[in-house]
């Protein structure tokens, strides 16, 4: 098995048992929704209070033990294709061919003519 396997692995673990820790908090917190005084009683602040961390802890468990986009992000899968272009690519290495070597010296005394030298007018920084 692979170095970046068993990363792979341990990392698709622990996002899963922090789904799990999630999921927990948002059902302990279940009891209070259902507390029927505070829904009858209570006004929509205090109804809403009370439901947003359970929905939300609940949402993002849910999320967690899925873990597949989480995973699929962290460590992306390596398809036929882009072996395929990385493969193609030349190394970066290469020496440089008689033309490259041409048009770059063509290019250096270009933009040393665009330089130049400064002009006397103007005082030294």
């Amino acid at each position: 098995m692979k170095r970046k396997d068993i990363f792979k692995d341990i990392f698709s673990l622990v996002v899963r048992i922090l789904g799990l820790v999630f999921l927990c908090l948002g059902l302990k917190d279940v009891p209070a929704i259902l507390d029927v005084p505070t829904i009858l009683n209570g006004d929509k602040v205090e109804i809403l209070s009370t439901m947003l961390p359970v929905v939300f802890n609940l949402a993002v468990g849910w999320w967690l033990i899925g873990g597949g986009l989480l995973i699929r992000r962290a460590y992306p899968e390596v398809s036929d294709h882009s072996i395929a272009q990385m493969e193609r690519r030349e190394p970066a290495s290469r020496p440089l061919q008689p033309q490259e070597s041409a048009d770059m010296d063509t290019a250096e005394s270009r933009l040393a003519s665009l330089v130049g030298k400064p002009k006397d007018n103007y005082p030294a920084a």
